[in-house]
């Protein structure tokens, strides 16, 4: 599993947290996937980044983050913003590049 430093998320400290639950939401932020780091759930190295097509030349990517925790797995897509961009772009991470599903 990757080897997480808190201080490698750019954030001093999270006042908020928000709780992602997987049959309640398709998808899941940034802010969710820092609180599952903080709150325990460690993650794989390797990441699957997704392109989703809409309509025209519009497109959004979607990571997908494998966590652990205790005897729990678990797979979090995340989409795209800046502070996810920057996150995957850790030197100790690799990215899969997958087709839309």
């Amino acid at each position: 599993m990757f080897d997480h430093e808190q201080t490698n998320f750019h954030v001093e400290y999270m006042d908020v947290t928000q709780h992602w639950c997987a049959t309640s939401e398709k998808y899941a932020g940034g802010d969710c996937l820092l609180t599952a780091l903080l709150e325990g759930w460690t993650m794989s190295p390797h990441i699957r980044r997704e392109t989703k097509w809409f309509t025209g030349s519009r497109f959004i990517h979607v990571y997908h983050f494998v966590l652990s925790r205790d005897d729990e797995q678990m797979v979090m897509p995340v989409i795209t913003n800046p502070f996810v961009e920057k996150f995957v772009g850790q030197p100790s991470l690799q990215l899969e590049f997958i087709e839309e599903s």
